[in-house]
């Protein structure tokens, strides 16, 4: 019989350990809200979308998953005004923000506060596998081509963007055609430039490699090469979670739930063809105000 109570009693004991690990897991810096409220655009695949089909959704519902809590979106286009329109916009009828946390911001951004990064990415150079193009394989050989080939080739790039200096000095001043990133349409997405070169309007595309790898994926014609950074051009970026400056426990429990999340947001990001990249590039000086 003693035996048996010191069985029970060991057992309960492991128990209460492991039910001490589990509270402490959870023992988040911040209070959780009520539900986890994301700020996003509503149509801006491959990051978000109303159908929530994007690797910022997913992410999210990871999270929401790991907090216990229901994903709410308030959504509104990722241009000018985003972050006032949505995490900086104050409801005096609802005692609170519209929305707590946005998914993907650059992490030298200025506008809100910045979680420590959780993948790099890199402009990529998207081109079609034949023709003019057909054996170039890297970055090197699409700098290497002859002259004549630059001039006679069609090439698309987003500007302001890196591609901007990094084509004209290359080469391809004459043969680039440069698009703005934000024409103000919110139905309009810079994903639509790589069924243009699917199509064989263009034969090369520079452009961020999120998008690429995600469009690319449709066409398997089309190959995705991320760029590496060089004198004086800087092709990859950081990015991390924004939230609200002053609000440091919140943001060390977005933190605490992206470490314990690592490994499923890494496997998302792969499933959306998201080029993860090692620095090439040296990042500024973080000044960052918590």
């Amino acid at each position: 019989m003693k035996l048996f109570n010191t069985s029970i009693a060991l057992i309960l004991t492991g128990l209460l350990s492991l039910s001490s690990v589990a509270a402490a897991e959870k023992a988040f810096p911040s209070p959780l809200p009520d539900k986890l409220r994301v700020c996003a655009d509503p149509n801006n695949l491959p990051y978000s979308n109303k159908a929530q089909e994007g690797f910022e959704n997913k992410i999210a519902e990871q999270l929401g998953e790991y907090f216990g809590l229901d994903v709410e979106y308030v959504w509104f286009p990722q241009r000018m005004g985003f972050i006032r329109n949505t995490l900086k916009n104050w409801s005096d009828i609802e005692g609170r923000f519209a929305c707590d946390l946005v998914i993907g911001v650059p992490a030298q951004f200025d506008i809100a506060a910045t979680t420590k990064p959780y993948y790099r990415s890199a402009y990529s150079l998207l081109l079609k596998k034949d023709g003019a193009l057909a054996n170039v394989n890297n970055q090197q050989d699409f700098l290497a081509l002859p002259d004549a080939v630059k001039k006679a080739i069609k090439v698309a790039a987003f500007s302001p963007s890196p591609a901007v200096s990094w084509l004209r000095e290359n080469g391809f001043k004459d043969s680039t055609e440069y698009f703005r990133i934000m024409n103000g349409d919110p139905e309009d997405y810079p994903g639509k430039m790589v069924g243009r070169v699917a199509d064989g309007e263009f034969d090369a595309l520079v452009i961020w490699g999120p998008i690429a790898g995600y469009f690319a994926k449709a066409y398997p014609d089309l190959a995705v090469i991320p760029l590496t950074s060089g004198n004086g051009n800087v092709f990859d970026f950081s990015i991390s979670m924004g939230v609200r400056y002053g609000e440091k426990p919140w943001k060390e429990t977005v933190e605490m739930a992206m470490d314990a999340n690592a490994p499923q947001i890494a496997m998302i990001l792969n499933d959306f063809g998201v080029p993860v990249v090692e620095a090439s590039s040296k990042p500024p000086r973080d000044d960052d105000d918590d």
